[in-house]
């Protein structure tokens, strides 16, 4: 029997299917103790409540109740109490594919900020011209390039099955990454329009509040920095003890006044 509640579920209208973690173990540690199970919408299960969101309206966020629903066995996904290495693996698809396609919602924003500043006058002359406007266009540009580049290098260590905790730090990096990035994208697009890129007479104003939701879900951007932190600490330790990397600190000028490096 399954019972308990979860808020903020995407989908959770009309969704027929759900994947649930739920303790199973008491005794266990939290993180050795959930199962991970496939959820039918059936009797016990109700949409208790509906948001009204900032943006992504479409998605029927709801909280989900369960009520002693009853969960055949063969519907346990990866054994009981290995829900948190399912939650792991899922959270790969989960976080690489918010931030990819983060930057698919961004792009729009700086297509039409760029032909609206390209086409808009002000002195004679488009405001594309004056360097306010234009450096933030390029700012704009410069995050979108740098959030793929970062997309991809991620992907590419994924497919490769590098060491998981890298893989880990590199995904929740990029997530915060892009989409903070995406979400200044949105902002130097409005900025750059004036009081008409606040309005619904363009899509910019739409993009800017469906972004906002991206740096808060499938862990909010401050989990990933705390994820990244562990595993930066961690993974430089590991190469510091095994020599894979040069020792830089001797570089400085002053390197041998050991009297002056005090850490305690």
């Amino acid at each position: 029997m399954l019972t308990g509640q979860k808020r903020f579920i995407v989908g959770g209208t009309a969704a027929d299917f759900f994947l649930v973690y739920a303790r199973t173990n008491l005794e266990a540690p939290p993180h050795k103790g959930i199962t991970c199970f496939i959820v039918d919408r059936s009797p016990g299960v109700t949409s208790e409540y509906l948001y009204g969101l900032m943006g992504c309206r479409g998605g029927g966020t709801a909280r989900l109740v369960f009520e002693d629903v009853e969960v055949p066995v063969e519907n346990v996904l990866g054994g009981i109490d290995r829900g948190a290495e399912v939650f792991q693996t899922m959270m790969i698809p989960e976080r690489l594919g918010t931030a990819a396609m983060t930057i698919g919602a961004a792009r729009p924003a700086l297509e039409v900020a760029t032909d609206y500043t390209a086409k808009r006058k002000a002195f004679g002359q488009p405001i594309a011209a004056f360097q306010g406007v234009s450096f933030q266009i390029a700012e704009a540009a410069m995050l979108l390039d740098a959030s793929r580049a970062l997309v991809y290098a991620t992907a590419v260590a994924v497919d490769r099955r590098e060491d998981p905790a890298r893989v880990r730090r590199m995904i929740s990096e990029t997530k915060k990454f892009v989409t903070e990035s995406c979400q200044q994208v949105a902002h130097h697009s409005m900025q750059v329009m004036g009081g008409i890129g606040y309005t619904n007479v363009f899509p910019v104003e739409r993009i800017h509040r469906d972004l906002r939701l991206a740096s808060i879900w499938t862990g909010t951007n401050e989990v990933m920095a705390a994820i990244v932190a562990h595993e930066w600490y961690r993974e430089a330790k590991a190469a510091r003890l095994a020599r894979r990397t040069r020792d830089p600190e001797p570089d400085a000028a002053q390197a041998d006044a050991v009297g002056e490096k005090v850490y305690e």
